[in-house]
């Protein structure tokens, strides 16, 4: 994988967002912003969502560096951070693009796929910038729910949710997947 294309494409869409911030916060409720600075929440240019160490070490960390030199603050939002939290929509509303990193054990967390409602939701809601990151990952195992994430998602479903919930959960999930998968995405595979 190229180090140098890979920092290149994702600095060159985040400034992208990053200019574009004035459009981005005038479309935010004045009221909204209205409260004293110490009541708001953080501001981010980026939100970073991922599940797993293994995968931090190994790329997210190089992602927030690359993002970091080019001035971009970021919010690195995964489960198994010290304090893992849900995203609070106040601050999700406050960022101005959210990278997914899908890799193979994103769909074994049914966390994630919550947070990845919400990011959509968001995306809709405020026409907000989503970028999929696919890291040794094909994109239509991530779009169709298929091979070993597909499994994995099936998987997750069945411990997550019972009963009449079960159909209806995962059909959720599986438009989030879907819908993150259809926007322009980094696929990590084509720069091996």
């Amino acid at each position: 994988m190229s180090l140098y294309l890979y920092k290149s494409f994702l600095s060159l869409f985040c400034i992208n967002a990053f200019y574009s911030k004035h459009f981005i916060y005038s479309s935010i409720p004045s009221m909204e912003l209205a409260s004293s600075s110490s009541n708001l929440p953080p501001m981010y240019d980026v939100v970073i969502n991922f599940n797993g160490e293994d995968i931090q070490r190994k790329f997210v960390s190089h992602l927030d560096s690359a993002l970091s030199a080019v001035g971009l603050t970021t919010f690195l939002h995964h489960q198994n951070a010290d304090n893992p939290i849900h995203i609070q929509q106040p601050s999700l509303n406050l960022s101005r693009v959210a990278i997914v990193v899908f890799t193979k054990s994103y769909s074994q967390s049914a966390w994630c796929l919550h947070q990845l409602q919400q990011i959509i939701r968001w995306q809709e809601t405020y026409c907000r910038h989503l970028l999929p990151v696919y890291y040794e990952i094909e994109p239509s195992d991530v779009r169709l729910q298929k091979g070993d994430f597909g499994k994995a998602f099936k998987a997750t479903a069945h411990q997550t949710f019972s009963g009449r919930k079960l159909e209806h959960g995962m059909s959720r999930w599986s438009h989030a997947l879907t819908k993150a998968a259809n926007f322009f995405g980094w696929d990590e595979s084509n720069y091996r």
